[in-house]
């Protein structure tokens, strides 16, 4: 403990924990191995190891280098680019990618890699409809149509006359990301890493931060500080803003045609020889397939101006039609219009730069605006690679695909939300005050599926993407009444629209029929986005949120473009959403799924984790200007002592298993479940098992005790009876009653427990098959996560249960007398049960894909057997419900003090909940049905379900009467101005242009539209560290059974794909 609060003050107590149990009680530790240890000797010793072969070649260590940027200044003639003034920038640290690739390969990681890509089908033909086709599947890059088409043509190819007959050809995934982060809360100390990763690694794995499959390849510099002075310096004038965009492109590219040199190249056409980490050689051929980045650096890579005209980087569809999101024209357009890096193009980047350097023509002059550049609204730099790989057909721009992360989570869903907090408080009352009560009180689901929310979630303070995406699933219970009607059905409707798309578009494994959804229902999104704008926005004047507002008079301080003092009032506040480039890209999602694998392999989600780990490297620096080069020589000390471990003998670390203190024994009390400090440890549950329940007696309870105690409680009346019927079926002979068999006192008399004791248990583990086959599990905790579903019977209205647990506990019970299968066996048997509070489903609110609402539930009435028991093979998954609380609280379904109450319920229930059906992947499979890992849908029947079926009925169908398909630019310019003009008005008489923020790398003078308005949106808060698990949880309450698919795959044949 000494050590622990000497020196640094960021040695936590798990790290302390850790340092005892994997060092100083690991068996092979010894002490005498440090005697003479000296770090700074061992770190020198591993930067400077010089193996010329195996998985520690110094080749793929860090260099630094430097490019040199030629100046142009409007007016200044030069005889050619190569004789303008040059800067050299320095202190670049990059890896080579064609050696990061040989360790990638040759490591033991390798062992689990995708060598050959394939396509992927489930067989849909059953005895009932023996001829259905099979339905091809897509999970990853190695299954998609991009790396088959790539292995296909390298097959075909001649081979290398010196390769050996059974080297075999294979295609080497490259996925690439890159963006700036912050390394500091406060201050400005910033990096700009770029990532690659390996496509032929199932992301599964390529995901786990143990798996050390994140490979760095180059920290990029912003432009140096005395660049600029040099310039002025130089020509005697400052440089301007467009100058200055020019050279942030050229540094971006010229960065990347250092690390694409002459070897990758060679690579790439002829392949290298690798001795991969299974031991077989192969010729490997390197393919960049994706570039994962937000919007600004697809720009800055694509060369791109940002927000202009032609504002999307995989076409060149005019920004004003972007409203327009999967209407027929848009989705012709984008096939019409999609950008090809052609020949014709990369001359006329050449001719502009001519112009530039030898004509003194200005960057963003009119003369260059009247080319095809500035029509498409493009930078006059040449993509670098475009430069390397156009010669080979490859298109640049089909590098930059969707990224769900930025466009939707942080884009139009933030946009969204925001603007409906607008409306709200426009809308009068106490709106906001009980939207943030609401988000408040709504209850964590899973172990960090759904966490809590605080209590101001109007402000938006410091979210993370996550933060968003919860906020979208819990939405439609906290909005619902907000807004009088008609207003809070479109609404609604819209929040629906929303989340299905999100969860659909989330999908890890896609079929056709999913991938057709998606299409049919980002063309749904498009009309009920229209249909909020269209009927509510017009309605209500909104303005800025106080973060806006001041995030306005920043923005205008910094720019000092206008002398007078910002306004403090708020301004009127447009919703601008449907105009933007990131709600356009919406309508590319469906289509890139087959081309290039699941929306989730190309979220930029994975490098804004690997940025966390970066900042951890940050610390150890002594924070002086070459922190670049420290953090780079961290980076391969951890890949260096990450490879050790790995190729150890023993490569499973075994934690020494530390002595837990006795449970002191709980005080017996009225209530079933166990308090928080009831201590009942549960060791690691099986993959194999369906459900784990602790085998602990220690907080026994008499059944006479309780019902003694809990006399009156409507919820114990005819507990005995109703726990005796249940154990009836579940002892020897009792699997063969009638499901419609009433017992009789005789039955129930000769069901005996011994001991009268019900032994109860803090938790229930549930394992399951998710719809992408792999396992899962959920726990179930009478305390904090106490909702449960289980399949509802053949010919049911709704295909599913829904229960709340009170108590877990089991008996141990026998027959006094003969059995009911004519035995004499009076040996107890351990039977677990699950004391339950009984949900029915509210007639009077149809919910569904069709009617657009979550399923509703009210308590089921104490006069229709409120209250019951289960067995936990019964139990299918947790269940995630959420309280409507427009529809407040009382105490009908159960009068008066009950223990069946959650301990802060008070003595009232809400009335209504809601069914959570888009909490995660998997439940919004199990609702929408067809999923390949669930055995049989909600009806019992295998292949698509009704549910879907009814969701095909609601996207077929016509939404909103009054949705225009085609409308004229004119009267389309018109319906867009008729929607903002009052704003605008207000705006101009305010003395501020009516337009947003320009980014750092727009073009100045275009008409854009505002990027974000939050200035504090950088990934600090895309993704942040994760915040602590909820306090009310403990080790009992779940566990991580991410490890436990390979066990499985080993077992039955399948688990990660």
């Amino acid at each position: 403990m000494e050590w622990q609060y000497s020196g640094s003050m960021t040695k936590s107590a798990g790290e302390l924990q850790r340092l005892v149990d994997d060092v100083i009680l690991d068996e092979k530790f010894n002490k005498d191995n440090l005697l003479g240890f000296n770090i700074t000797r061992e770190q020198r010793r591993m930067d400077d190891f010089q193996a010329t072969s195996g998985a520690f070649s110094p080749k793929d260590g860090w260099r630094e280098a430097s490019v040199r940027l030629h100046l142009p200044k409007p007016g200044v003639e030069h005889e050619d680019e190569t004789h303008a003034p040059a800067f050299i920038v320095d202190k670049i640290w990059i890896r080579s990618p064609l050696e990061v690739l040989k360790a990638g390969f040759r490591d033991i990681t390798a062992r689990k890699y995708h060598w050959f890509p394939h396509r992927l089908f489930r067989q849909r033909a059953t005895p009932d409809n023996p001829t259905a086709k099979p339905e091809r599947l897509v999970t990853d890059l190695y299954n998609s149509d991009a790396m088959i088409r790539d292995h296909e043509e390298l097959q075909k190819r001649p081979r290398n006359p010196d390769d050996a007959a059974d080297i075999e050809y294979v295609v080497g995934g490259v996925m690439v990301y890159s963006d700036s982060t912050h390394l500091t809360n406060f201050g400005s100390a910033s990096l700009w890493p770029i990532y690659a990763f390996f496509g032929n690694l199932s992301k599964y794995l390529r995901l786990k931060p143990s798996m050390f499959a994140t490979h760095h390849l180059a920290y990029v510099p912003s432009l140096p500080a005395n660049l600029l002075r040099y310039y002025e310096d130089t020509f005697g004038v400052p440089a301007n803003a467009a100058v200055i965009r020019l050279l942030k492109y050229d540094l971006m590219q010229k960065v990347w045609l250092l690390l694409l040199d002459q070897e990758f190249m060679h690579a790439f056409e002829h392949g290298v020889l690798i001795l991969c980490g299974d031991g077989i050689t192969r010729r490997v051929f390197p393919r960049i397939y994706m570039y994962l980045a937000d919007y600004p650096e697809k720009c800055l890579l694509a060369c791109l101006k940002t927000l202009a005209r032609c504002a999307c980087p995989d076409c060149t569809t005019d920004k004003c039609n972007f409203w327009k999101m999967c209407m027929k024209k848009d989705m012709a357009d984008r096939e019409k219009n999609t950008r090809k890096d052609t020949t014709t193009l990369q001359d006329t980047i050449a001719r502009v730069r001519r112009w530039i350097f030898e004509d003194g023509t200005a960057p963003d002059g009119q003369h260059i605006k009247k080319t095809k550049l500035g029509f498409f609204s493009m930078a006059p730099v040449r993509s670098a690679f475009s430069q390397r790989f156009a010669a080979f057909g490859r298109n640049v721009y089909e590098l930059f695909v969707p990224d769900l992360l930025h466009e939707f989570e942080l884009g139009v869903w933030k946009g969204t939300f925001t603007h409906l907090v607008r409306t709200i408080i426009a809308a009068g009352r106490d709106g906001v005050q009980k939207l943030d009560e609401r988000y408040s009180m709504t209850p964590t689901f899973g172990r960090a599926t759904i966490r809590r929310f605080g209590d101001n979630v109007s402000a938006m303070k410091k979210m993370a993407a996550r933060d968003f995406e919860q906020m979208l699933k819990c939405a439609i219970p906290c909005f619902e009444e907000l807004l009088p009607e008609p207003y809070n059905s479109i609404v609604l409707n819209m929040l629906f629209e929303l989340a299905l798309w999100h969860g659909l578009a989330k999908l890890q494994l896609h079929s056709e029929s999913t991938v057709d959804a998606l299409k049919e229902t980002t063309g749904t999104l498009g009309q009920v986005m229209r249909a909020f704008r269209r009927h509510i926005c017009p309605h209500f004047a909104t303005r800025e949120l106080p973060k806006e507002t001041q995030s306005r008079q920043r923005r205008q301080a910094a720019s000092g473009r206008n002398q007078q003092p910002a306004s403090s009032s708020p301004k009127f506040k447009a919703f601008t959403v449907l105009d933007t480039p990131k709600y356009h890209r919406l309508g590319d999602y469906a289509r890139s799924i087959f081309e290039t694998g699941t929306i989730d392999n190309k979220s930029t989600q994975a490098g804004e984790f690997e940025h966390r780990r970066v900042k951890q490297f940050y610390r150890r620096t002594n924070k002086n200007r070459t922190f670049g080069r420290q953090i780079a020589l961290e980076v391969r000390r951890a890949h260096i002592v990450n490879k050790i471990t790995q190729l150890q003998s023993d490569t499973v670390t075994t934690r020494h298993k530390r002595r837990k203190p006795k449970a002191t024994q709980g005080a017996r009390g009225k209530r079933m479940h166990l308090r928080f400090q009831d201590s009942q440890p549960l060791p690691h549950t099986q993959p194999d098992l369906h459900f784990h329940i602790s085998t602990d007696k220690r907080y026994p309870i008499k059944l006479d005790d309780f019902l003694h105690e809990n006399d009156g409680d409507p919820a114990c009346e005819n507990f005995e009876w109703d726990l005796k019927a249940h154990l009836l079926r579940h002892l020897p002979g009792g699997d063969a009653l009638p499901p419609d068999y009433t017992p009789t006192p005789d039955d129930i008399y000769s069901v005996q427990i011994e001991n009268s004791r019900l032994y109860r248990h803090k938790v229930l583990r549930v394992n399951y098959t998710t719809y992408d086959m792999r396992r899962d599990q959920d726990s179930i905790n009478p305390r904090t996560h106490p909702d449960v579903m289980m399949l509802a019977p053949n010919g049911a209205s709704h295909p599913y249960l829904y229960a709340r647990v009170i108590g877990i506990f089991h008996v141990e019970a026998y027959f006094a007398g003969e059995s009911l299968d004519g035995t004499d066996d009076t040996d107890p048997e351990t039977i677990h049960v699950l004391w339950v509070r009984w949900f029915d489903l509210d007639p009077h609110a149809p919910g569904g894909f069709k009617a657009r609402r979550l399923p509703r539930l009210r308590w089921a009435q104490l006069d229709d057997d409120a209250f019951g028991f289960v067995s936990p093979t019964q139990v299918l998954r947790a269940a995630n419900l959420m309280p409507a609380f427009a529809h407040g609280q009382s105490d009908a379904a159960l009068p008066g003090y009950s223990v069946a109450r959650q301990e802060d319920e008070e003595d009232t229930d809400w009335n209504y909940h809601y069914v959570g059906i888009f909490a995660d992947r998997d439940m919004l499979m199990r609702y929408y049905g067809g999923a390949v890992g669930h055995q049989r849908d909600q009806r019992g029947k295998p292949g698509p379900s009704p549910v879907a079926q009814e969701a095909v009925t609601r996207l077929t169908g016509d939404a909103y009467d009054d949705e225009i398909e085609e409308v004229p630019d004119e009267e389309a310019t018109n319906l867009r101005d008729s929607l903002y003009s009052n704003h605008e008005q207000q705006l101009e008489s305010d003395g501020e242009e009516p337009k947003g923020r320009a980014d750092e790398y727009s073009d100045n003078g275009e008409n854009e539209q505002e990027y974000d308005d939050d200035d504090d949106n950088d990934e600090e808060h895309t993704d942040g560290e994760d915040s602590e698990d909820d306090g009310a949880l403990g080790p009992e309450d779940g566990e991580s059974p991410m490890d436990d698919d390979e066990l499985e795959l080993a077992r039955v044949g399948f688990a990660p794909m």
